[in-house]
């Protein structure tokens, strides 16, 4: 996951350290531009705002499952129309796809890629690390990406109708794990090519509000019955057991985290949430 470059410099002071300074209006600005930062980090909508502050970009990664949330609505929206147009299934599964990729600009399927490229082709952290930098895809980036298209567009298609809401909470909660990684595990890139340390560190506060939008949308979604209530118990279980798992073994391997690894996490998630949200219909 590439993760957007340096931001440009912000010639405004600093925010008072303590929130109990702030008066109510300047509290909800802040958290309003976290909510925009989030969406010009993690999409390609050209929301403009610049220049955030440090503690804007910090909260960017909070407003993943929202950001999720929002590209999985419009996701859902192309399939439903699509549908509406007696286009078949694979075609509103293919489109709505494609939809979902050119908003995030294909952010998360890059980290894959490239993920897949160093984790399989590196012997050791470093040459691991070296091919994650490596714009050109290679073998294993190849079939992992191929492999998490494919898997996704059969899952969509296998929607019925009225299933259009699990797009939207499939893209929310898979966004979940990488925010919690960013909180627990370090940061490895070098320096010098690092592309995301803007983003850190992130603190627990950031984590559960992350958390609590995908709360709400599991909740909306159980509440309205867009959602099967086992699916629903158990898709937060599979991607909490499948992030542990894998921040232990980015650990071992490269000895922490990268943008394309939690880039490849947010995909396996969503292929994760699929799975379990097909099984448990």
């Amino acid at each position: 996951m590439q993760l957007p470059l340096e931001p440009e410099p912000s010639s405004e002071p600093p925010p008072s350290s303590s929130a109990a300074q702030l008066s109510f209006a300047a509290q909800l600005s802040f958290a309003a531009r976290g909510v925009r930062a989030g969406f010009v980090s993690f999409t390609r909508l050209p929301l403009g705002g610049y220049p955030y502050r440090a503690d804007d970009w910090r909260w960017a990664p909070a407003h993943l499952p929202l950001v999720g949330a929002s590209i999985g609505a419009v996701a859902a929206g192309l399939w439903w129309l699509c549908g509406v147009a007696g286009l078949g299934p694979s075609i509103a599964a293919t489109l709505a796809l494609g939809a979902s990729v050119l908003m995030s600009g294909a952010l998360h399927e890059d980290g894959l890629a490239d993920a897949a490229d160093g984790l399989g082709g590196g012997h050791d952290r470093e040459r691991a690390l070296s091919i994650m930098k490596d714009s050109q895809i290679g073998t294993y980036g190849a079939l992992a990406l191929g492999f998490s298209l494919l898997v996704r567009v059969a899952a969509i298609s296998s929607l019925q109708a009225g299933d259009g809401f699990w797009l939207i909470a499939v893209h929310c909660l898979a966004r979940v794990g990488p925010v919690r990684l960013m909180l627990t595990e370090p940061y490895v890139s070098a320096p010098q090519s690092a592309k995301s340390p803007h983003f850190l560190p992130i603190g627990r506060a950031q984590l559960l509000v992350a958390l609590g939008w995908a709360a709400l949308v599991l909740a909306l979604g159980m509440l309205t019955g867009w959602l099967p209530l086992f699916g629903a118990a158990c898709v937060p279980v599979a991607l909490i057991l499948l992030t542990v798992l894998a921040g232990r073994y980015f650990r071992k391997a490269v000895g922490g985290i990268t943008g394309d690894l939690l880039g490849a996490v947010e995909q396996v998630s969503e292929i994760a949430a699929w799975l379990v949200l097909l099984a448990c219909r």
